[in-house]
């Protein structure tokens, strides 16, 4: 778990903390927002976490604010030494210092700081594929399957979907969103599970729609980690759309299982490749592309089962 600059400026202004002028982060030297919280300064580190400078919190309110989370020392998902690393966390914290914490009320800032996040343009909708394969019939049933997924990836952009509560979904759904506006602009959704992860981004170099599930077969623990994205040439043009498959017949194994397979397909070219060996392409066969829409359904199924069916009224 980790907390990115965005949500914790959000999750500080819901709060009504006091506002102080950007400094440098903890761990990497870029500007990040600091505010001021009953004379203990907040600051971002950079990277995925919260420092306390000038005066720290008291020992007495750490291990109060851990407890609320079952924590008994630092180390946990939300509270390291001198780190805090989620939205609740810091408010909770936050909360504490000013005398005034409760669950409820930590509860109903969360959920305003998870709202304020999630009402952003740049996952609203999802975007458009610059290539429309036409390949072949089986290419035309994977690109339109690709569209499914991308639903399913980041669902904030399936306009038939009616969300919950923020509140109502996340101690089962993880999310994580880092937003950057301006030239050098990028979005990051990240909803996770213990077993299954999605992610979406998309900066000025192109974007992706990515998926970690888990699998069994024949009693064996293994994985499939799929992902679909476009990259832009020199020009700001897209230069290539790809679908990639990697999945792994035994995860708690190494080595090479003969049941693994590793793929990617160009939607604008309609060649196929395994990894790092694009220059022996050739053109896709329809059995390879079977494989590959058969491995995206049972993604699209499992992140439905796993991830979006918790966050949405059914």
């Amino acid at each position: 778990m980790g907390i990115t600059i965005r949500e914790f400026q959000v999750a500080m202004e819901t709060y009504g903390a006091e506002r102080l002028s950007n400094c440098s982060g903890s761990r990497y030297p870029i500007s990040v927002p600091c505010f001021n919280v009953a004379g203990t300064n907040f600051l971002h580190s950079g990277s995925y976490y919260i420092v306390q400078r000038e005066k720290r919190v008291p020992e007495e309110i750490m291990n109060r604010a851990m407890a609320e989370f079952g924590e008994k020392h630092p180390g946990g998902d939300h509270f390291w030494w001198g780190e805090t690393h989620s939205i609740k966390g810091i408010l909770t914290l936050a909360a504490m210092l000013d005398g005034k914490y409760s669950k409820e009320l930590v509860d109903e800032l969360t959920n305003e700081t998870y709202k304020k996040l999630l009402d952003c343009a740049s996952i609203k909708s999802n975007v458009e594929f610059p290539f429309h394969s036409t390949h072949s019939p089986k290419m035309e049933k994977l690109y339109k399957l690709l569209a499914e997924y991308s639903n399913i990836v980041n669902p904030f952009g399936n306009n038939e979907f009616k969300f919950k509560e923020p509140i109502q979904y996340l101690d089962a759904v993880d999310v994580t969103l880092a937003l950057q506006e301006g030239r050098k602009h990028y979005t990051r959704l990240n909803l996770s599970t213990n077993s299954s992860q999605a992610k979406f981004e998309d900066d000025e170099n192109g974007w992706f729609y990515d998926t970690f599930v888990s699998i069994q077969r024949n009693r064996i623990n293994g994985y499939i980690n799929m992902g679909h994205y476009y990259v832009n040439g020199s020009d700001g043009r897209p230069v290539d759309e790809v679908v990639r498959l990697d999945y792994k017949a035994n995860r708690d194994n190494y080595d090479e299982h003969p049941d693994d397979i590793d793929l990617r397909i160009s939607l604008k070219t309609g060649l196929a490749w395994k990894t790092y060996k694009e220059e022996l392409a050739e053109l896709a066969t329809d059995e390879q592309i079977e494989v590959m829409i058969t491995h995206l359904k049972i993604s699209i199924k499992k992140i439905k089962n796993k991830i979006v069916r918790n966050m949405i009224n059914i």
